[in-house]
């Protein structure tokens, strides 16, 4: 039987690399979970709606002045804080 703390660990370098993202965040991830990103006068916000249909908000971090979102094919990364910084993966055909 594997490690499961090796398997995680594993997992989320490749997880990075598919994002091409150095960095190191929490994961959270929502690819169930309906979303959308709205900028407000240059600060941008991630909302979703939780498990129990309530909608939740995210300011989204900033990198050289540009909000840090990582689209892929079939998903994308957000950069977010909730308390902590934390790593949101979407699934894009859930965006509204």
């Amino acid at each position: 039987m594997k490690n499961i703390v090796d398997e995680f660990i594993n997992t989320k370098k490749q997880l990075n690399q598919y994002f091409n993202c150095s960095d190191d965040f929490f994961i959270k991830p929502l690819i169930e979970n309906k979303w959308t990103i709205k900028d407000n006068n240059g600060t941008f916000f991630l909302f979703y709606f939780d498990s129990n249909k309530n909608q939740k908000e995210s300011v989204i971090v900033k990198k050289n002045s540009q909000p840090i979102i990582l689209k892929t094919d079939e998903h994308t990364m957000i950069i977010g804080i909730e308390c902590v910084k934390l790593a949101f993966i979407l699934k894009n055909e859930n965006q509204f």
